[in-house]
This record gives structure tokens, C-alpha cells and sequence, in this order.
């Protein structure tokens, strides 16, 4: 089982896919000084390609929970499924459900980006890892926030013939603390998880301290 670094570098450096970077970094400028841009802000042209990666995730508070507003179709083939009202997450464990929450809880209420890493195994064994980066955009004219994401496989799915996921496990969660013109200094790191050697997670999960 993978285990997450600590790492020191800020930003882009604690995201490994390039796609996941390249979104990272579009909604770094479009936020400039502020905590996080408008949904408004975005002009997808830039990330045209990117498109059919992205999702866009909100709050279910009647069912303490998230659902996937919407999901590029490449999300949605990946899962062999279109996602789109579904529940973000459904088909995990207790604990990582526990992790995954807390994390999007983050993006959403400390307005801090997230990126969380999975392991898929389809019906026909193979493995796709894939990066999600979770980051924070306000709906205009009110307090609420979305979720605005890239869920990038690291490697192609074409020629994989899969009908489903069997399984799916979280790899490391963490989350990338940026500062803004309201500085972040109030606020507390999300503690640092473990989960004990003798369960069937065998991975610790750092979250990115504060820089």
C-alpha cells in the first residue's frame, strides 16, 4: 500500500498528475489574492481539454453528505456510470468515507484545496490509480461554495473493456493550505490520521500542514 510523504513544497508541488496541476494553477490565478474565485470567474477555455475530467460537487446536507452536480463524460466512463446526481460517496468504507468527508468539509468551510488519491480495480483486475484535486469557487452574490474538481486517471483507460469498479481504495488525502488576503493563521490543520498495522489499511494519511 502507497503511503503519503510529508511534503514542505507549497502548492502544485504536493499534486502529482499534470492535468491536476494544470487546474490547480488556473484556479490559483483566477482567485489572486482572494480566499477562492466566483464560479463565475471560470472561462473554461484555458482547460478546454480538461473538461471531460472535471466534476463539480456540492454539500447534501439532508443526507450529510456530497453529490456530483455534474461529471465529465472521461469521469463518468471511468466509473462506467454517469455520476451525475450520485452520491461522491457511495461505495467507500467507514473510514475512508470518514476521511473523504472531512476532507471535502475542508474545501468547503475553510475554502482550501484537497487532493485525494484512490486506487480502482475493475472486473477484469486491472488497477487505475487516479488524483482528485478539490478546490473551492463561491456562487456569486451569496455565501455558498462549490466544489469545482479534476478526477484524472494515471494511466489511459481506453482498451481496458471494463464493465464496473469492483473495488475502490483511498491511497492519501490531504489538504494544500494557501494563504489569502484573510489570512488562514485561525485556522486549525485537520489532524493527522493512522490507521493501525493490523488493518486492512495499511497507509498513513499526512495532511499538508499550514505553510
Amino acid at each position: 500500500m502507497m503511503q503519503d510523504a510529508d511534503m514542505t513544497d507549497q502548492g502544485d508541488g504536493q499534486i502529482l498528475h499534470p492535468s491536476s496541476r494544470q487546474l490547480f494553477r488556473y484556479w490559483e490565478k483566477l482567485r489572486a489574492e482572494r480566499a477562492c474565485p466566483t464560479r463565475e470567474d471560470f472561462d473554461f477555455a484555458p482547460i478546454q481539454g480538461l473538461l471531460p475530467d472535471l466534476v463539480v460537487i456540492e454539500r447534501d446536507n439532508l443526507r450529510s453528505s456530497f453529490r456530483f452536480r455534474l461529471c465529465g463524460t472521461r469521469v463518468c466512463a471511468m466509473f462506467t456510470s454517469n455520476l451525475t446526481g450520485s452520491d461522491v460517496l457511495f461505495g467507500w468504507d467507514n473510514f475512508e468515507t470518514d476521511v473523504i468527508s472531512r476532507h471535502l468539509l475542508t474545501v468547503l468551510n475553510q475554502k482550501q484545496p484537497a487532493v485525494i488519491r484512490m486506487r480502482l480495480t475493475t472486473d477484469r483486475h486491472d488497477t487505475v490509480a487516479a488524483e482528485l484535486v478539490a478546490l473551492p469557487v463561491q456562487v456569486r452574490g451569496s455565501t455558498r461554495i462549490q466544489i469545482i474538481g479534476g478526477l484524472f486517471p494515471f494511466r489511459p483507460l481506453q482498451g481496458l473493456g471494463h464493465a464496473s469498479i469492483l473495488h475502490r481504495e483511498l491511497v492519501s488525502a490531504r489538504v494544500i493550505w494557501t494563504e489569502h488576503e484573510q489570512s488562514a493563521s485561525n485556522i486549525e490543520p485537520l489532524p493527522i490520521e493512522t490507521r493501525a498495522s493490523n488493518s486492512r489499511h495499511h497507509f498513513t494519511l499526512i495532511d499538508g500542514g499550514k505553510m
